[in-house]
């Protein structure tokens, strides 16, 4: 999820003598000229520079995440499987996005407590961050044994640091636990939570790696969409493709074509057609989805 304050204080003392009766007139024009001079207009505020938009390294690419072109279910998501562990981490880390902290450290196991700090800590945590995203790769297989399931998910988490305005990016991955469907077991225990991370909050995931030398002429675009999931798109000129993450994960790199008017990708069953900020895409077998530009 620091303000530093300077105060100047000027005082000017003048002394004035008593001036002859015949020094009236060019005392009188020596105030005439002074009241048309009036008082120096104030220099304008310098306006910061906007930084330069996040080019976190793509799938594939050192950095990010791997390229896994496998194709992800549209359809409803058992909680109880690996793409339900997914879920918890996506919304671990838009929660994270949001601000809302005390929310996403009480997807921790033990009650937040497995992360390691209190809830306020890991708000603090955050502080020093302007911007701060994630990118959400394929979680692993189910390792199961003694009622216990353990998954991995692999995560990218990039953004800007407030000091100095740097990019950070740093891959890692977060590990899941949940309880079988033993007797006896709760709901909460029968959910995904977060059991333990590279990337933990606080120190580990300050540190940022070497921000990447991002391409001139990379494009990297955010949308919301009309289901109320957002979607990101990473094209380099020239090379005719463009990746699709929708909601934190990859689902699709797609080839340019031909049209007369806007733009249109396809590949894998997937399509992404726009044209200025808006943009429709339509997955394998559904309809198509409405996406607005974010600024």
């Amino acid at each position: 999820m620091r303000t530093a304050f300077a105060l100047a204080a000027a005082c000017v003392l003048a002394a004035c003598h008593q001036q002859p009766a015949t020094d009236n007139g060019e005392a009188a024009n020596d105030a005439a000229l002074a009241a048309n001079q009036g008082e120096p207009e104030p220099a304008p505020a310098e306006t910061p520079a906007t930084p330069a938009p996040l080019s976190p390294p793509a799938p594939g690419e050192p950095g990010g995440l791997d390229n896994d072109m496998t194709p992800v279910a549209e359809g409803r998501i058992d909680p109880g499987s690996a793409q339900g562990a997914g879920q918890v981490v996506q919304q671990y880390f838009a929660l994270i996005e949001a601000g809302r902290y005390r929310d996403a450290w009480a997807l921790w196991s033990d009650g937040g407590r497995a992360s390691g700090m209190t809830a306020d800590a890991f708000a603090a945590s955050f502080g020093r961050y302007s911007e701060y995203h994630a990118n959400i790769g394929a979680p692993g297989r189910i390792d199961a044994g003694a009622g216990q399931r353990y998954v991995t998910v692999p995560v990218q988490v990039y953004g800007r640091l407030r000091e100095g305005n740097r990019e950070f990016n740093q891959r890692g991955s977060m590990t899941l636990h949940r309880a079988g469907d033993i007797p006896g077991a709760t709901a909460e225990q029968r959910s995904w939570r977060i059991h333990s991370s590279d990337l933990r909050p606080g120190a580990a995931a300050a540190t940022p790696a070497p921000s990447p030398t991002p391409t001139a002429a990379a494009i990297n675009r955010r949308f919301r969409c009309t289901d109320g999931g957002r979607l990101a798109t990473h094209y380099e000129p020239g090379s005719e493709r463009i990746t699709v993450t929708r909601s934190g994960r990859v689902v699709a790199t797609l080839r340019q074509q031909r049209v007369a008017s806007g733009t249109l990708f396809v590949g894998g069953g997937y399509t992404l057609r726009g044209k200025g900020d808006y943009q429709t895409f339509t997955p394998p077998g559904r309809r198509p989805i409405g996406c607005t530009a974010m600024r």
